[in-house]
């Protein structure tokens, strides 16, 4: 009885070590299907209601007009915010209402992302997202901070952070950016792009 007492011990930290060690897909577009009508039509003019949207109005204008490309009917909107940043906004097809994005601002260093993407590969996606889904993943530093691969699931109106998976520098690779702390929030909560 000792003698099987001795064995199965060691064996089930074994294969518990091993159970939990090991590594968990991260979330797929499959997923998170968009299950409702798709648009089709004339999409609606952006409904630009803060300062701003109205200074990127016209990448804004310009993604909304060729339609969604996004969970079905929304549009995600990008636009450059210098060398490695980009920034989003969704616009609704239907109805031209401009929701935030996630962040305001999504920067990479030289990072693995999901510990098999490298920032300095020529395929690096900082952004993806499918007309067919309601996912986001976006890999990169929001507002120059907590880099890693974020998945977040659009509800129609806001996102949702499913999961966060860390990232790690690339070997020899040195920091480009200076590390920005986050915009103060007002009581609301809302970040200063959110008002």
């Amino acid at each position: 009885m000792s003698r099987l007492r001795c064995f199965a011990i060691p064996s089930l930290s074994a294969l518990l070590s091993g159970a939990l060690a090991a590594p968990v897909a991260p979330p797929s577009f499959d997923q998170y299907p968009f299950t409702g009508p798709k648009f089709s039509g004339k999409p609606a003019a952006p409904v630009l209601r803060t300062a701003y949207q109205r200074t990127f109005r016209t990448a804004i204008r310009d993604s909304a007009a060729r339609g969604p490309n996004f969970a079905g009917r929304y549009t995600i909107a990008e636009w450059g915010c210098g060398a490695g940043c980009v920034s989003i906004v969704i616009v609704d097809a239907a109805n031209g209402a401009v929701h935030p994005g996630p962040f305001r601002n999504l920067g990479w260093d030289m990072r693995r992302y999901e510990d098999r993407i490298a920032s300095d590969d020529p395929q690096f996606q900082p952004l993806e997202y499918r007309l067919e889904s309601r996912l986001l993943v976006a890999r990169g530093c929001p507002e120059e901070t907590a880099c890693a691969s974020y998945f977040w699931e659009w509800s129609g109106s806001e996102f949702k952070l499913i999961r966060k998976i860390p990232s790690v520098p690339l070997q020899g690779a040195r920091s480009r950016r200076p590390w920005l702390p986050m915009p103060s929030t007002s009581g609301d909560g809302r970040s200063p792009w959110q008002r």
